[in-house]
């Protein structure tokens, strides 16, 4: 009997509800249509000249680049030619020819996670790591795609081949 009680209250409450709801649109549809509404009355809107403007006192400051770049920037830095130096050549000191030394690749070391350089001196086919040293040569770094070596004191970048 309780939930029968609850049945009727709800649904009496949800009766009321759209009973409202219907009668807020009936009655917002027939007040458009109501010919006791007032007549308009033209009102004169006041005139906005009628006040003094101040005097604009800021300035614009037209010192930014252009955002679209159209308009070139004048360049207004001094051209200031390089110095060139007369390379002098010391007699008895030859330049190093290094083309006996090439690089052939690397791989990587899975147990000790290395990298080991395969390089090509006269001819001879060596592996090296990092800051080993066979035939004279060095591998000072180990870059993947160049080695950083050194040779009877001088060093070199050498790219792979």
């Amino acid at each position: 009997m309780k939930n029968k009680k609850l049945s009727y209250v709800l649904g009496l409450a949800v009766l009321v509800v759209w009973g409202m709801i219907i009668y807020r649109i009936f009655a917002a549809v027939n007040e458009n249509n109501d010919d006791n509404a007032p007549p308009l009355v033209n009102t004169i809107k006041e005139a906005y000249n009628d006040f003094s403007i101040p005097k604009d006192t800021t300035h614009l400051l037209l010192n930014y680049r252009d955002p679209f770049g159209l308009v070139k920037q004048k360049d207004t830095a001094r051209f200031i030619a390089p110095r060139t130096s007369a390379r002098t050549v010391v007699p008895g000191i030859k330049p190093m020819d290094w083309s006996f030394i090439r690089y052939s690749g690397y791989m990587l070391n899975p147990a000790t996670k290395k990298l080991i350089a395969l390089v090509s001196v006269n001819g001879q086919n060596i592996t090296l790591s990092e800051g080993q040293t066979k035939n004279e040569v060095k591998l000072i770094k180990n870059l993947r795609d160049s080695i950083k070596i050194s040779f009877e004191g001088k060093t070199k970048f050498i790219r792979i081949k």
